[in-house]
């Protein structure tokens, strides 16, 4: 945590802007555009926005002795995910290798780099707001309201966005659905990594696991969905 960043109220509006309002814009410019588009705003959100407001993205800040217990938690919450996963595996059929190598050397480590920048960003809005008190104190209902404004961007995004072309698992049989909930239950343990760490590469090594594994099972390939 970037104990020094004390959010202002613009920062409160903004992540209840970004957490509601841009899964809609996402879901229409893909429409409209493709996915590249949207990718590109919503990483330069990610790494924009922090820079801007907290003035760091966290990837560069000092390492501790060793990585926090949750780091591991997170890396077999992931795994045993993926092993559900596989078993719930969509096969594309007709393979474009290129296709499959490229994503995996450019969207998988730029999402797992870049998304959890934006989530952490509107959780700490609220979360560190109160620390502008001369007492120095938080407040339990401030967390809520991150968490739950957290929650909400991660869901949306996927629903309207990333659900519309990115498919790499069944959700309608029972591995693809505790592979979602094991997904979402990472997702938050982000928040507690980064809080045990101040250190962003600890939430990226898992995401980047996450989005790589799935495409040498599955096929997968993001290029066709760049422009429609």
């Amino acid at each position: 945590m970037l104990e020094e960043w004390k959010p202002q109220s613009f920062d409160l509006v903004l992540s209840v802007l970004i957490a509601i309002g841009f899964p809609f814009i996402a879901q229409l410019l893909y429409f409209m555009t493709g996915a590249l588009f949207p990718m590109l705003l919503y990483y330069g959100m990610a790494w924009g926005i922090s820079k801007w407001r907290r003035g760091s993205t966290g990837y560069f800040t000092e390492f501790k002795d060793h990585p926090p217990i949750t780091f591991f938690i997170n890396l077999g919450v992931i795994i045993i995910g993926l092993i559900f996963a596989y078993f719930a595996r969509i096969v594309v059929t007709n393979i474009d290798i290129i296709g499959v190598i490229l994503t995996g050397l450019f969207w998988a480590p730029i999402n797992a780099s870049s998304e959890q920048i934006l989530w952490i960003f509107i959780f700490e809005a609220w979360d560190l707001y109160p620390l502008r008190n001369k007492e120095n104190k938080k407040y339990l209902g401030y967390r809520i309201i991150g968490l739950s404004l957290f929650a909400s961007f991660v869901g949306l995004i996927h629903v309207m966005f990333w659900v519309n072309f990115l498919n790499v698992v069944d959700s309608k049989t029972i591995f693809g659905i505790i592979f979602i909930f094991l997904t979402i239950l990472s997702g938050f343990l982000h928040l507690v990594v980064w809080r045990k760490s101040n250190q962003m590469t600890y939430t990226f090594i898992p995401h980047l696991i996450l989005n790589l594994i799935p495409l040498f099972w599955t096929g997968f390939s993001i290029i066709p969905y760049l422009f429609l």
